[in-house]
């Protein structure tokens, strides 16, 4: 009776490990998900506001997971370098991407062939926040106005710096030169805090640092806030116009943040880290900061952020056609 229970345990135990070995490796790692820590690539620089939004969402998914949640910091190319970085690692669910507009605007502007599309290679996880951008002048220019700045414009050479050559900044920067006829120098960076320094410092004249970045400089004696963009004032600052009230229209736009996953990544990991970012955005703390950064909360479902993303990549693309906008 012993062997026969015995025979029948190993029967048991046998086809067990042959079911196991017949699943997917994802599959297997993605029940337990995550059961080490996880990278957050943030394609910007560190102190920026894709880093900052990057940061607060890691220690809420940290928290979650009972796993550290790490950021990377991967500046350069304008996002370039850290999408491969991501797509070079195992679609696990370990190595994320923080993305942010550029993901959308690259495929617009990029002249020769990119390492990676961004709706082929990449899974949207969840879209985190949108966010608008201020005009901010060097205390060099003396301009305390949109006009005032325009006026310098028309009298000199100025130059206005982004976070990279087909940023959001390049494009709001580009628009302006267009829509008040003058021509600024483009500086672009690898990132907006390192732009911010130099805007602070005189650098660069001036500049469209999205929302995020420019928090903590906007009471700063050392530059100048001129405006924000959007169809309405911010609630933080109700004394400041918008450009489209100062006769300086088509600035309606600006950027977000994001969560990308690799393609290949299991479904169930992708889910999770759907549910879990939203639940982050969600909570009190979370939320309340990013209003207080000017921000507008999102975090949706990975369905509702791809749908965004197409037409996102739409819209970017007519854009870079009109500005006839080209990154290097």
């Amino acid at each position: 009776m012993k062997t026969t229970i015995h025979r029948r345990a190993g029967l048991c135990l046998a086809l067990g490990l042959l079911a196991g070995a017949a699943l997917p490796s994802g599959a297997q790692s993605a029940s337990a998900y995550p059961q080490r820590p996880i990278k957050l690539v943030v394609s910007s620089a560190a102190g920026g506001g894709a880093d900052t939004v990057a940061r607060l969402i890691a220690l809420k998914l940290a928290d979650a997971f009972k796993q550290p949640v790490v950021v990377e910091n991967k500046p350069g190319a304008s996002g370039t370098l850290a999408a491969t970085t991501v797509l070079g690692a195992p679609a696990d669910g370990y190595t994320l991407l923080f993305g942010i507009t550029t993901m959308a605007q690259l495929p617009a502007v990029t002249q020769t062939p990119l390492p990676f599309n961004t709706e082929r290679d990449f899974i949207p996880v969840s879209l985190v926040a949108k966010s608008r951008n201020v005009l901010f002048a060097s205390k060099k220019t003396q301009a305390k106005t949109v006009p005032e700045l325009i006026a310098a414009l028309n009298a000199q050479t100025l130059s206005y710096g982004s976070w990279g050559n087909g940023s959001t900044g390049h494009f709001m920067g580009d628009l302006f030169a267009r829509q008040t006829r003058t021509q600024p120098t483009h500086v672009p960076y690898k990132g907006a805090a390192p732009m911010m320094n130099d805007l602070l410092g005189g650098t660069i004249d001036f500049a469209f640092p999205d929302i995020g970045s420019a928090q903590p400089h906007l009471k700063s004696d050392r530059i100048q806030l001129l405006a924000v963009t959007g169809d309405k004032r911010l609630t933080s600052l109700p004394e400041v116009p918008t450009m489209d009230e100062l006769g300086v229209k088509g600035f309606d736009f600006g950027g977000w943040f994001a969560l990308f996953a690799p393609k290949g990544t299991p479904s169930s990991v992708v889910e999770t880290l759907s549910t879990q970012v939203a639940a982050a955005v969600e909570d009190r703390e979370v939320h309340a900061r990013l209003l207080a950064m000017d921000m507008d909360p999102v975090g949706n479902s990975g369905k509702e952020f791809a749908r965004f993303l197409h037409e996102d990549l739409g819209r970017w693309a007519r854009m870079a056609k009109e500005s006839d906008i080209k990154a290097d």
